[in-house]
This record gives structure tokens, sequence and C-alpha cells, in this order.
């Protein structure tokens, strides 16, 4: 019996259609989750910030485990571009230190304009999941003055809140005044 007739033994061939390598449900890694009670600040996430259109200066946080993305509704990062596949690639954020690994993307995973099936990111580094492109940084630095995809940035919530409390004490001083 040569090593590829073994099926499911460790000497089995790992390389399936156009080299992707093969992985097993129990051969993926799965983060932990966050123990309750324990905030971690977004400044202190590593992040992809969108470098084109449609995604430009778009934040993805890569908060702690495993993030599935691709174009379907159902990935934790959904990205709307034709040329993103369906499922298109895991980003794994373990202990800060952030991989990704293509699923079979019609379409592929680009690390600093090589072709990957799996890469650890490095600060700086260009990612492209088909054609949508994000550079990698470790912590976001600049993240204060960038839309959070799928949030509201920052600045307009602290506006909002600023304008409220504003009205709030003008309403206050009025009825002061109408009950002296």
């Amino acid at each position: 019996m040569n090593e590829h007739s073994e099926g499911r033994g460790e000497g089995r061939d790992r390389n399936g259609p156009q080299g992707t390598m093969l992985f097993q449900r129990g051969e993926l890694p799965e983060a932990p989750p966050e123990p309750a009670g324990t905030e971690v600040e977004e400044s202190d996430l590593p992040v992809l910030v969108g470098v084109a259109e449609p995604f430009k200066q778009q934040r993805l946080l890569m908060r702690p485990g495993r993030h599935s993305l691709g174009r379907q509704s159902d990935n934790d990062i959904v990205l709307q571009e034709p040329s993103v596949s369906s499922q298109h690639a895991w980003v794994i954020n373990e202990d800060g230190e952030c991989r990704v690994m293509n699923l079979l993307s019609t379409n592929g995973t680009w690390v600093n304009g090589e072709r990957v099936h799996e890469a650890t990111l490095r600060e700086g580094d260009r990612v492209r999941f088909g054609g949508a492109e994000f550079v990698f940084h470790h912590r976001d630095h600049a993240g204060a003055g960038l839309p959070l995809a799928g949030r509201r940035p920052r600045w307009r919530v602290w506006l909002a809140g600023g304008a409220a409390v504003l009205v709030l004490a003008v309403l206050v001083r009025i009825g002061l005044e109408v009950l002296a």
C-alpha cells in the first residue's frame, strides 16, 4: 500500500486541487474564547485597513479567534466584491499573531504579491483577497480617524453624545428661567 492509498493516515497526500493544502476539522486551530470580564481595547487589536475602493480606509479588527471572510452573508467578515469567493479565507488571531488561510478561493489569497495557502502576517504586509486589498497592522494605531466596518466611527458617537448633552443643558436652563 503506498502513502496515498492509506486514506486518512499520517502519510496521506495533503495537496488538493490547484495545490491547495487540505485539512481535517480536528487539525484546524480553535482559539479559546476571551475570559468573561476581559475587555480588549480596539487600539490593541490587529487590524486590516483597506487600501483600494470599495474598501478604502475600512478597518477590519481581528479579535481573538478564527474569522471567516468572503462574499457570502454568513461569513464573519463580508466583502461584497465580485472577485472575492463566497467562502474565501480565514483570518486567525492567536495571542495577537495573525495568519491568513486560503479556502479554495477562485482568485486566491495574496500576501505582498505572492499567492499563499497560509501565511503569518507581519506589520505592513499587503493582503489581497481576490481584488480586495488591505494592509495589516499589529495594532490599530490610527483607528480613531478611520471607519470601522459594520460600526459607526467613534467621532460620530462622541459628536452625537456631545450634542445631546448640549441640548439637555439648554432645556434645563430655559426651564430654570421659566420657573424664576
